[in-house]
């Protein structure tokens, strides 16, 4: 099967870009080095073009009491404009994925799931509304979206589009939505509009010293905030409390998983935290994680920091914060010790 293009994949290529299959979709890697690319938006401002990820709006009367029943957060709590962060749960509290929800309206919200997890995510909404008076559509083939991140993004956004947007807040400007988002960690927006419009946007950004970002680099700039990645630190399996997330969940509303998660309250169970190296290497995922000569957890992700210079990971563990452990890396048992997220 021929992997799908985002219709900014000839600029891509003109800029040098390494392309690679990502959850069926050719992007770019990197496009001069992932440490240069990393610094730039730590340092200055990024483009990211993420126009893999899904939209899906939903509309109607009922849709504000649907998206709480089937999110961990209540939707009632959210103004038109408010953009939140949240799981969505399997009826054992498992996450089927992480998403952002912008409430357009209170009638009208779009979702954006991850790449690999659009149809399943829409499946699951469909199966479950037949008690809500809400439209579902899926119109990720017609919108793109573009991530500009930065301590520069602000003024470039304001030089762009004559606006500003807040944290987790959006505004709709000519069929665009600018939000307040990103997955970076840094200052900045990403914007969600009609598919024709996307090499506009990206050429005056660009035009304007935003750097193109590829996903190596979009992968640790989320890594150093603690950030999950789907399909990774998440497989399926694992619930909102075992990633270390409860902060995503609003306890005073009924929704799916909801039962799940509240008995796994009361009893022990490993979080998911991060991995410091304190010896030179590089983590990767998949390391094995010692404590006391014994093997206690693998990595669920891994890379080099650039800018604290040391490896880092994400491994669901049961040890205390500072507890000092060994990751196999490449046969060698290296120094590391737990600590919390993000790392910077």
């Amino acid at each position: 099967m021929s992997l799908r293009r985002t219709p900014l994949s000839n600029h891509h290529r003109e800029l040098g870009a390494k392309m690679v299959d990502f959850a069926g979709w050719e992007m770019p890697i990197q496009y001069s080095s992932i440490i240069s690319e990393h610094k730039s938006v730590r340092e200055a401002a990024g483009i990211f073009d993420v126009s893999h990820m899904g939209q899906i709006f939903v509309k109607g009367s009922d849709a504000v009491k649907f998206l709480s029943f089937v999110t961990t957060w209540d939707m009632l709590r959210q103004k038109d404009g408010d953009c939140r962060y949240c799981h969505i749960l399997n009826h054992k509290g498992q996450i089927i994925d992480d998403t952002i929800v912008y409430t357009i309206s209170n009638t009208e919200y779009l979702l954006v799931p991850n790449a690999s997890k659009i149809k399943e995510i829409m499946d699951w909404l469909l199966d479950n509304s037949n008690d809500f008076n809400v439209i579902i559509e899926d119109l990720s083939d017609s919108y793109f979206c573009l991530a500009l991140q930065g301590p520069e993004a602000p003024r470039l956004l304001g030089q762009h589009l004559n606006t500003s947007v807040n944290s987790f807040q959006l505004e709709t400007l000519n069929d665009v939505i600018v939000s307040g988002t990103g997955y970076t960690g840094e200052k900045g927006c990403e914007l969600i509009g009609p598919l024709d419009q996307v090499e506009i946007h990206w050429e005056a950004l660009v035009d304007m010293g935003a750097i193109p970002i590829g996903l190596g680099a979009r992968d640790t700039l989320r890594l150093e905030k603690g950030y999950l990645l789907s399909g990774q630190d998440f497989k399926g399996t694992e619930t909102t409390l075992d990633t270390n997330y409860a902060w995503v969940i609003d306890w005073n509303h009924e929704f799916i998983g909801r039962e799940a998660l509240v008995l796994q309250k009361q009893s022990d169970y490993s979080k998911l935290s991060g991995i410091l190296l304190e010896d030179k290497g590089v983590l990767r995922p998949g390391c094995s994680v010692y404590y006391n000569n014994n093997k206690v957890s693998e990595l669920t992700s891994g890379s080099l920091s650039p800018i604290l210079r040391k490896g880092i990971g994400l491994s669901y563990i049961d040890l205390d914060i500072d507890s000092e452990v060994t990751i196999e890396v490449r046969g060698k048992h290296l120094n590391g010790r737990v600590v919390r997220t993000p790392f910077l």
